[in-house]
């Protein structure tokens, strides 16, 4: 018997090309005639069940990629959560193959009702997601394995990238009261446990360019009511907040508003409170105290029309010689309350 199989093996291997050109011609054809559009159907099923019917996905089209590597993209995404529905001309799912064979085994008992193999996998496995026309912008986001924390805890790895996002698409998705003008670009990394019990740290950086609000009242909290105020038109040449968010603090490292010839400019540095807290939702966000240093300037028109809002820095204002006013102060307190605010001499 071993004998007869020892020359059909050795009959296949010198025919291998002939046999390579079936199989590979054979898979190709299976690949470009499957039918991925129902697919789609199946997927928008998966997406809900997993996430217990939290969020859903559909799409127009599902394309396969194999080359460079094994993907799948979709046109005309549509993602409903919770939050208004988010829209993407286009979208990209890779996931990252050495992830998924360096944890085989794990996936093997995972699959077999290990919980503990199972709640591993939310911080071991990578994938990409890539997606154009999201809100005006692209978007990118990895997620891998990271670095343990302090406990020894194994945490995942996010990094997010927006570029070129469109602020009035996003006020419009959002529902914001204020109609916003400019492009926006915002980058983090991150390090978070997937049960959140443990709060993210990582780095953040945001940039908008020609930021714009026109004329118009928004509703400010303060004290446990509303408080309704006229806000003038305003334009900033640029917008830059650069910082950390490490153990449930966020920390304004760099903080630049406007040019010296825009109606408003200045900096800003120092720490939010700020925890995410899981929920049945999703995650919110609970702010704290806040210790912010603040350098800025106004001109004669934002002094005059929003003269109110700076009372409270009044101990802090110097006179400049063109009827506007330059601040500079510490600000402390509770977001909603009123802050204490304490006269400084650099920043």
């Amino acid at each position: 018997m071993m004998k007869y199989i020892g020359t059909a093996i050795a009959w296949i291997w010198d025919r291998k090309l002939f046999f390579g050109v079936i199989f590979g011609s054979a898979a190709l054809f299976t690949l470009w005639l499957f039918p991925f559009n129902d697919l789609s159907d199946a997927v928008t099923s998966m997406v809900a069940r997993s996430t217990n019917n939290q969020v859903y996905v559909q799409a127009d089209e599902l394309h396969l990629h194999v080359f460079p590597q094994p993907a799948i993209s979709a046109d005309n995404v549509k993602i409903e959560t919770v939050l208004p529905t988010l829209e993407a001309q286009w979208a990209k799912v890779t996931p990252s193959l050495f992830s998924l064979i360096f944890n085989l085994p794990t996936i093997m008992k995972a699959s077999s009702g290990d919980q503990v193999a199972a709640r591993s996998l939310g911080s071991r496995l990578g994938v990409s997601v890539s997606a154009e026309g999201l809100l005006g912008g692209d978007f990118e986001l990895r997620i891998g394995s990271g670095k343990k924390n302090e406990q020894g805890q194994e945490r995942s790895r996010v990094a997010l990238a927006l570029e070129e996002v469109n602020l009035k698409e996003v006020q419009q998705w959002a529902g914001l009261p204020l109609s916003l003008q400019g492009r926006a670009d915002f980058h983090t990394d991150m390090l978070f446990t997937p049960d959140f019990q443990d709060q993210p740290e990582g780095e953040f950086e945001l940039k908008v360019a020609k930021f714009s609000i026109p004329a118009g009242t928004v509703q400010i909290p303060f004290e446990g009511a509303m408080l309704p105020i006229s806000l003038p038109s305003l334009t900033l040449a640029n917008v830059t907040f650069r910082g950390r968010l490490v153990g449930g603090n966020l920390f304004i490292e760099e903080g630049i508003f406007g040019q010296s010839q825009d109606p408003l400019y200045g900096r800003i540095k120092g720490q939010i409170g700020l925890r995410l807290i899981p929920t049945g939702q999703g995650l919110a966000p609970q702010f704290g105290q806040y210790n912010l240093t603040v350098d800025l300037t106004t001109n004669a028109t934002v002094q005059r029309e929003l003269s109110f809002l700076f009372l409270p820095l009044e101990s802090a204002k110097t006179p400049t010689s063109d009827g506007g006013g330059k601040y500079l102060f510490k600000m402390a307190g509770q977001i909603g309350a009123f802050p204490s605010v304490t006269r400084i001499s650099t920043f």
